[in-house]
């Protein structure tokens, strides 16, 4: 039942309007099965064969359509009416594809890609329509339809002098993915902006200290060992070994007193100097805002203090008087 139900190629519609290409699909089927003889008037084929192409025919129309020609057991016979009903086909397209010729430009389209499958699919349906185009007529439809802008590039291409039209698609083709690749790198990083520090520099810096800190350690370990305090003296190595390691990470810890960031030490810090006064800045103004606030709050303890020794001079003052 899947093989019975399978078809080749579309089949025709009730209104005709693909006759041309199901036509062509199924002259070519009949050529590779050797049945072509089938549909042509005062056919030399037998009987089987003829029962071969009428049943692929048949599969291959619209059920409507089959319907109508239910009666028709001739192969040849049933080629003829569909082509008297539906070859008027090739007026009502002729027009449409003469349009689409003519109103075809190079600069509507985003893509070349694009262009070139429009391209085609007009010259495809003027060729089912009797019309053929050169390659000559193609290249001068593509290059005549450039944009005014890239008048000179046109100019280019027409020195070239292409044969076929296939050479120029190409070279348009490459000329377009140049061009994708040259945008993609200029938006990656505009015209003027300096590449991103690397990051692993810092992080190469400290290792350097610390590959030279290891060293020295390992010189003074070994030289005392003289003195008999061998295993004393690699003792002092390995903790003269981690003082650099511990420096690193305190250094990693605290906070830059140039930028105020962490992760570095401020004789490494590689911020911009106008982040550097900023932040400066900011401090000196806490700083001095700290030290108002002090000022202000510590004003009604002293006014305090002036006023109990005044009342305590006063007291004093009062007992001597009375003494005397």
């Amino acid at each position: 039942m899947a093989a019975i139900v399978k078809r080749e190629f579309t089949e025709l519609s009730l209104d005709g309007s693909n006759y041309l290409t199901w036509a062509l699909d199924v002259e070519i089927y009949l050529t590779s099965t050797e049945l072509q003889d089938t549909i042509i008037e005062n056919s030399p084929s037998d009987d089987a064969q003829k029962a071969k192409a009428l049943i692929f025919l048949r599969h291959h129309l619209n059920h409507d359509l089959k319907n109508e020609y239910l009666t028709e057991k001739d192969p040849h016979a049933l080629w003829k009416s569909l082509k008297d009903r539906f070859d008027q086909q090739t007026s009502l397209i002729l027009p449409q594809a003469q349009f689409d010729w003519l109103n075809l430009r190079f600069q509507d389209f985003k893509s070349v890609t694009e262009y070139n499958s429009a391209l085609h699919k007009v010259v495809s349906q003027l060729k089912l329509c009797e019309q053929e185009l050169s390659d000559t007529d193609l290249i001068e439809k593509t290059l005549s339809t450039f944009h005014a802008n890239d008048l000179v590039l046109q100019q280019q291409y027409r020195a070239k002098n292409y044969s076929k039209h296939s050479e120029l698609i190409s070279a348009l083709l490459v000329a377009e993915k140049h061009n994708q690749l040259l945008m993609r790198n200029h938006n990656a990083r505009p015209t003027g902006a300096a590449p991103a520090p690397e990051v692993h520099h810092v992080a190469q810096s400290s290792n350097n200290r610390r590959g030279r800190g290891r060293g020295r350690g390992r010189g003074r370990g070994r030289g005392p060992k003289r003195g008999g305090r061998s295993g004393a003296n690699n003792g002092d190595s390995r903790t003269q070994n981690k003082q650099p390691e511990d420096q690193t990470r305190q250094g990693q810890q605290n906070t830059c007193y140039k930028c105020g960031c962490k992760g570095h030490w401020s004789r490494t810090c590689r911020t911009s100097k106008h982040l550097v006064e900023a932040y400066q800045m900011m401090i000196q103004q806490n700083n001095d805002r700290k030290t108002n606030e002090s000022s202000q709050a510590a004003l009604p303890e002293a006014n305090a203090l002036l006023n109990l020794s005044d009342d305590l001079l006063g007291e004093e003052l009062k007992d001597y008087g009375n003494q005397e």
